[in-house]
């Protein structure tokens, strides 16, 4: 068999990344395998080692990986609604209460019990930090362009509101409670009816 070209072994990483990412928010990291991993993603196990040291490893690029996804998801909302701030916040938040299959789950959700349980210091919870940093820079960006007289504390509590909401509505599912919790958390978007305008 002949060697793989420079093109090719960058696809097959980037389609081991997808299914990693993929896995481990339906399952969790340690319900997946690399043979899991590679078998889902049409490749052998053999393979793995050339794109990556370890599992370690292909974990905490598939988290920088699942974080750079969302910001490029967010960032589409707000160019869709570019004219209209408020509008495009209110698009992200509805998104993001938008029941999706667990393999697309938010990183911040999706990856939380990983990075909970590793010491600080460790590689993959600073990766976490970062993105989960990143997305709120990101949040905090698209709230002040939708009501610019929201404070840093109403805007922590919006994507606080945001993210609790939004672990509860998955895991609940639809009902008269999470229907509340969202419609409450909309409310108080700019626009919404609590927003101080």
């Amino acid at each position: 068999m002949g060697r793989v070209s420079r093109e090719q072994a960058e696809r097959n990483r980037e389609r081991v990344l997808e299914t990693a990412c993929r896995l481990f928010r339906k399952h969790g990291v340690e319900g997946v395998s690399i043979g899991d991993i590679m078998n889902d993603a049409g490749l052998t196990a053999g393979a793995f080692y050339k794109q990556f040291a370890s599992k370690e490893a292909l974990i905490e690029e598939a988290s920088r990986f699942a974080f750079t996804q969302s910001s490029a998801s967010w960032q589409r909302i707000n160019q869709r609604y570019e004219e209209d701030a408020v509008q495009g916040f209110q698009a992200l938040m509805r998104r993001y209460f938008k029941h999706r299959p667990q393999t697309q789950s938010c990183p911040i959700l999706a990856f939380s019990s990983l990075a909970s349980g590793l010491p600080a210091d460790a590689q993959t919870t600073a990766i976490y930090s970062e993105g989960v940093e990143r997305l709120f820079e990101q949040f905090r960006r698209l709230a002040l362009q939708a009501c610019a007289e929201q404070s840093d504390e109403q805007v922590m509590l919006l994507f606080a509101a945001m993210l609790g909401t939004g672990m509860i509505s998955r895991a609940m599912g639809d009902t008269a409670l999470t229907q509340s919790m969202q419609a409450a958390v909309l409310a108080a978007l700019p626009g919404g009816e609590s927003c101080p305008q």
